[in-house]
């Protein structure tokens, strides 16, 4: 029974460990949430899911230079691949409506901004 009871819970076991090859950042209406892959890459993915009331346009920035620009409509996502070979970080920075700036941190597993107090 043991051994039965073992087998059904490594496979919940395995998938909590789970980690994303790209940056997911989720856009709520008070918050955002960030889940980062473990190794820095020069080139990588930015998966945008839009969770709010309304449209997101934003920025990429490294160091003052912008990378590119996204819009995501509500209850969309959007996926920007960038460039960083660099090493200033990513900046996320939410332009429309306005928001705090998420810097894209790796092997860092999941981060809100702002924090949960």
């Amino acid at each position: 029974m043991r051994l039965l009871s073992l087998l059904f819970f490594l496979p919940v076991i395995a998938l909590a460990s789970v980690r994303p090859e790209a940056f997911v950042v989720q856009i709520n209406d008070r918050s955002m949430s960030v889940l980062s892959p473990e190794t820095k890459r020069p080139i990588f993915a930015v998966l945008i899911e839009n969770r709010s009331l309304s449209d997101q346009v934003g920025k990429f920035v490294v160091g003052g230079r912008i990378l590119k620009f996204v819009s995501v409509p509500t209850g969309k996502a959007a996926t920007v691949e960038i460039e960083n070979k660099s090493t200033a970080p990513v900046v996320f920075v939410p332009l429309s409506p306005a928001f705090q700036e998420v810097t894209l941190m790796f092997g860092k597993k999941a981060y809100e901004i702002p924090p949960k107090e």
